[in-house]
């Protein structure tokens, strides 16, 4: 959906934004692609501890980045069995794989609570509507891995935003870091990959948008996102 990802055999609450897969009467607590970009990086994580009694609706974990704090909330009563560690040391990882490395705790309830809980949660294709109007409404973005750094340049010629480009990535980006380049310059991709080749810098993925600007020809009609891992100093 609009180049985000969302696993088919999830359950969840929409309203909610996070996401849960069932293993009956246990089941796994993480979060949608779509809470993620509104997150926005996470820079910390709290997990509440293994066998602690979670009550329906009540947070398990507790999020944050620059701009959003908030909480991850089970769906169903419980006690949580086993937590993911990880994330603790390394929030970005729900970021980047919500759906494999990103969970955040393992819940087990009781058969009758997991079985009238059950009934009230939607699968992932039931959801297909809702979910594609969020995406719609809040221009979401998914890719291939998480952003930590982006740089918009539009209206702006390829050779100035490969100066720019170079002048951050050698005082900003550490290796390894990722960003996301935005460019209306139609030769972008091109020039970006041969930008690349040269630098020993990786492509990630290059996606393609339309512009909602374009207006009769005003403006070049076509978006193009370019992830960049850097690899090397330049």
């Amino acid at each position: 959906m609009e180049n985000n990802e969302f696993e088919d055999k999830n359950k969840g609450e929409l309203g909610r934004m996070d996401d849960q897969k069932k293993y009956s009467p246990k089941f796994i607590i993480g979060m949608t692609p779509i809470y993620s970009y509104l997150a926005g990086k996470l820079t910390g994580l709290k997990l509440k501890g293994i066998n602690t009694p979670i009550q329906k609706n009540k947070s398990v974990a507790s999020i944050s980045s620059i701009t959003h704090f908030g909480t991850v909330r089970s769906p169903m009563a419980g006690r949580i069995i086993d937590i993911n560690n990880d994330l603790i040391k390394c929030p970005k990882i729900v970021n980047d794989s919500p759906f494999s490395k990103g969970w955040f705790a393992k819940i087990e309830t009781e058969n009758e609570i997991a079985e009238s809980s059950w009934k009230d949660l939607k699968r992932i294709e039931d959801c297909k509507d809702d979910l594609e109007e969020q995406i719609k409404r809040y221009n979401v973005k998914c890719f291939k891995v998480f952003p930590d750094y982006q740089m918009f340049e539009l209206g702006t010629e390829c050779s100035a935003t490969l100066a720019k480009l170079d002048e951050f990535m050698d005082k900003s980006m550490l290796e390894g870091d990722v960003i996301r380049l935005v460019s209306d310059d139609p030769t972008a991709d091109l020039e970006l990959l041969n930008w690349a080749e040269r630098n020993s810098q990786e492509i990630i993925e290059i996606v393609q948008e339309k512009n909602p600007v374009a207006i009769n020809n005003q403006a070049n009609s076509l978006l193009f996102n370019i992830i960049i891992k850097k690899k090397s100093d330049q």
